[in-house]
């Protein structure tokens, strides 16, 4: 059985974005090619949960910013709204999400993107990296 780590999980979503026919970052970087989805922490990044056996299980919060190119202002709302629902179809079994924000303009390296963020919440028995 392999290891259950942080970037397991991470390497899980990234997967499953790619099966969306997206490239996912599991990163933030200074430059992104649309469309996407970057990866990152969430606040809080993780909750620790006791079991009545006495076990722990973490339940991981992330952040999947999802850009496309912002060339046009419909073109460009249209295809986020499609990345967003081709996206959430195809996240991993047992994530929790119930919210998308507001799609914002934002400058990553030398590229206006429009974005959004969707945050996301998985729970797993997390074990030490071999």
């Amino acid at each position: 059985m392999s290891a259950v780590t942080l970037g397991s999980i991470r390497a899980t979503f990234a997967t499953a974005i790619g099966q969306a026919g997206y490239k996912a970052y599991s990163q933030p970087l200074g430059t992104v090619i649309p469309p996407g989805v970057v990866i990152v922490p969430a606040e809080p990044y993780l909750e620790a949960n006791t079991l009545n056996s006495g076990g722990l299980i973490w339940q991981l919060n992330l952040t999947l910013i999802v850009v496309v190119a912002y060339l046009d202002n419909q073109a460009a709302l249209l295809n986020l709204e499609d990345v967003v629902v081709k996206v959430c179809r195809n996240l991993p079994r047992g994530t929790v999400f119930d919210t998308v924000g507001q799609p914002t303009v934002e400058e990553v390296g030398p590229s206006s993107l429009l974005t959004c963020r969707i945050p996301v919440s998985i729970r797993a028995n997390l074990t030490n990296p071999a």
